[in-house]
């Protein structure tokens, strides 16, 4: 099972060449698509969880549908700080539901441009480098700046993480998902070019992760933007893949 979660603002169609690279990869292998909610950080987590029920129930009916013989295999694909968000709400909906790994499901974890905590300037350019108008994108970024102000505050005065820290977190619990474990790998497909996510970022995650125990693969595309690795280099992106996925399951 292949579950590719989309960054914040991705086009459908464009989600679309990543799982056609995969179909060719892995031809007989289930996919799955999660899109990034834009206003996912307004909503309570109740309703997140609610949202994501019938890609659970997918997802438990693929599990419960592989024979002893033949345990799962589930490698998830993780698109910038909007794809771990959609991730980690994932992951809670699933241990809510109470879903079991069956013996000698394997996992992995491929993390393109991501994560990385969120600035001030990094929050409004991932809000607006979809957007082309520049009135619209006036707009989006003077309402990305008050919300960023006011959970500031709200985090200063009750004590709670700043966005994505908790999320960034979450990522390195070895209980993140029932088949996940500080054995599960993991690669950072990241750039010096990313001005959404930086590479300081994503190397203090990748570091941190290391501490904790897992295996950790990084694969640096230079001076590349935010999620356009595949696109800039794809023969280096889909080799970078198909070894780490095989190096999984040898």
């Amino acid at each position: 099972l292949i579950i590719i979660f989309g960054w914040l603002g991705a086009q459908a169609s464009t989600l679309r060449k990543y799982s056609d690279s995969y179909r060719k990869l892995y031809p007989s292998s289930a996919q799955m698509i999660v899109n990034s909610d834009t206003l996912r950080f307004w909503k309570l987590a109740s309703v997140r969880e609610r949202a994501l029920q019938p890609m659970v129930k997918e997802i438990e009916g693929h599990i419960s549908e592989a024979p002893v013989s033949n345990p799962p295999r589930i490698l998830l694909h993780v698109m910038s700080n909007g794809g771990v968000c959609s991730l980690v709400d994932l992951a809670a909906a699933i241990r809510r539901r109470g879903l079991r790994a069956p013996e000698g499901t394997k996992c992995a974890i491929v993390f393109d441009s991501a994560p990385a905590p969120v600035t001030f300037s990094m929050m409004n350019r991932a809000f607006t480098a979809g957007i082309r108008s520049r009135i619209m994108k006036y707009l989006m970024m003077a309402f990305v700046s008050s919300t960023y102000v006011v959970m500031t505050l709200v985090g200063i005065l009750f004590r709670t993480p700043r966005p994505i820290q908790r999320e960034m977190a979450a990522l390195n619990d070895p209980r993140l998902l029932p088949w996940t474990s500080t054995r599960t790998p993991r690669m950072y497909l990241y750039s010096s070019g990313d001005q959404i996510v930086p590479e300081s970022g994503v190397e203090e995650h990748a570091a941190k992760a290391r501490m904790a125990g897992y295996p950790v693969q990084m694969v640096h595309f230079g001076s590349s933007a935010h999620v356009t690795h595949a696109r800039n280099d794809p023969e280096k992106y889909w080799r970078s893949i198909k070894t780490f996925w095989e190096e999984v399951n040898s």
